[in-house]
């Protein structure tokens, strides 16, 4: 995210004083983190305050802040590959989730909606750590992830109706507790019924958040050619057109 302007500081004073019964620690109370919500309700302090104390209520009944500390299963990793590659110009981490290979109708039958969602919420939540220290050519925090999803291998027999409960779950838990936090969101290798997956996460999710969204079918040269745009040649995998060797 830009710095907040003057006359954000100004909201960011105003809100505190609205919040402070909720006596939040330093990283909470951050400028930074603080303009996540009043952006996201475009400067509506109300709006930003509702937001905000649900999102606080919303982390104590999950236990957020000791989701550090849970052990994730191998097999469901196993089952919902994804890892940082590295970063983009601006210092943002960029993560890669091979989404065409995530068995989510394994992992809803055997291990539950609410297993897999927290799964993604451990992911976002080392995501904010990785953030912490780093700072953008400009000297600002970085407070924003690059987000590429490959769907390449997703088969329309994985989109059951549990399944498709589970990513309109996703849709609504991410836009209520993780606003701002979505720099870019470019999927590629997108199936025909890709529209089905789309429309689950879109309803949920404000029209602000969706126009980060760049949606590419099966043509690589068009795929490849934005990723090397925004994300440096040596950090892109090689089977997407970069250097980086790492193993996926």
């Amino acid at each position: 995210m830009a710095a907040p302007t003057l006359a954000e500081l100004e909201l960011l004073g105003e809100f505190r004083i609205r919040i402070k019964d909720l006596e939040l620690d330093d990283y909470l109370n951050s400028d930074m983190e603080l303009l996540r919500w009043v952006r996201a309700r475009d400067h509506d302090l109300d709006q930003a305050e509702i937001m905000f104390r649900k999102h606080m209520k919303w982390r104590e009944e999950g236990d957020f802040d000791n989701i550090k500390f849970w052990e994730v299963p191998q097999d469901l990793k196993d089952l919902l590959p994804e890892q940082i590659i590295g970063f983009d110009h601006a210092n943002s981490p960029v993560v890669l989730t091979l989404f065409g290979k995530w068995d989510m109708k394994k992992v809803v039958q055997e291990s539950g909606q609410g297993m897999a969602l927290r799964y993604n919420w451990k992911t976002f939540d080392s995501l904010k750590d990785r953030m912490r220290n780093q700072r953008t050519p400009e000297d600002i925090p970085v407070t924003q992830v690059c987000f590429i999803n490959d769907l390449e291998g997703l088969s329309f027999r994985q989109l059951t109706l549990p399944v498709l409960r589970a990513m309109s779950e996703y849709g609504r838990q991410f836009e209520a507790n993780f606003p701002e936090i979505m720099k870019i969101n470019v999927v590629i290798n997108a199936p025909w019924f890709f529209p089905m997956i789309y429309k689950c996460f879109a309803s949920f999710v404000s029209q602000k958040t969706m126009s980060k969204v760049h949606v590419f079918g099966k043509n690589r040269e068009e795929w490849t050619t934005f990723l090397n745009e925004i994300i440096p040649h040596y950090v892109l995998p090689t089977m997407y057109g970069g250097s980086n060797n790492i193993s996926l």
